[in-house]
């Protein structure tokens, strides 16, 4: 097996699509992920998160999306229930070749192939320019919905077209089947490009409501 293919262990969620640099806590409470965790602290402390396609994320093994991102753990903490909560990290895009199978503790493995991005082309200056712009106009957006008081000075953002990429769309309050759709990109200009549609089509203004109306 070359460097860039290797057995991974798999996580699938319903509603998260974990990019490169995202944080992404968990709580592990079914027997099977428990091993499953047990397993990778005996390794390299790495396993694969997907996307569902079918299925759900307790009972019955789902049906993952194909491509996915691997998640390192950077801590472990075991409650006396017997749970766990840990906090993984995004780090490399995979794809996985062939269906996942099921291993006899019930949790699902997948040979994939570790992905490199497409950095190429260079990515024009107004590109980045337009994403960081309308990326800041939606953060600031976002919490001003929550309420949350924004930060005195806003994080700056990077630079890099492919870490750009990534914060963008680990960002994004979108559906998890666009999310899974950035993530399968394979060239960063592509993912920004329709990071800065989604963008724009966020930032849009929300259409005026006709009324109030009299009961009469």
């Amino acid at each position: 097996m070359i460097e860039s293919e290797r057995v991974l262990p798999l996580f699938p969620l319903e509603q998260v699509v974990l990019f490169p640099g995202m944080s992404l806590p968990l709580r592990i409470f079914e027997e099977r992920y428990k091993l499953m965790i047990g397993a990778c602290q005996v390794t390299d402390q790495v396993f694969g998160v997907l996307l569902i396609r079918k299925g759900s994320e307790v009972g019955a093994p789902a049906v993952p999306e194909r491509v996915g991102c691997t998640a390192r753990m950077l801590r472990v903490d075991r409650l006396p229930d017997g749970r766990m909560t840990i906090l993984t990290i995004g780090e490399q895009r995979f794809r996985l070749d062939g269906v996942a199978r099921v291993m006899p503790e019930g949790y699902l493995v997948g040979d994939a192939q570790l992905l490199a991005d497409d950095a190429s082309a260079a990515v024009p200056p107004e590109l980045l320019d337009s994403v960081s712009s309308e990326f800041a106009r939606y953060e600031q957006a976002t919490l001003a919905g929550l309420r949350r008081p924004q930060p005195v000075q806003p994080p700056e953002l990077p630079r890099d077209p492919l870490r750009l990429s990534y914060r963008v769309a680990a960002s994004l309050h979108i559906h998890p089947r666009e999310c899974q759709r950035l993530l399968e990109l394979d060239e960063v200009t592509s993912r920004l490009q329709k990071e800065l549609e989604l963008l724009k089509r966020e930032n849009r203004p929300a259409p005026k409501t006709i009324g109030p109306f009299s009961v009469n």
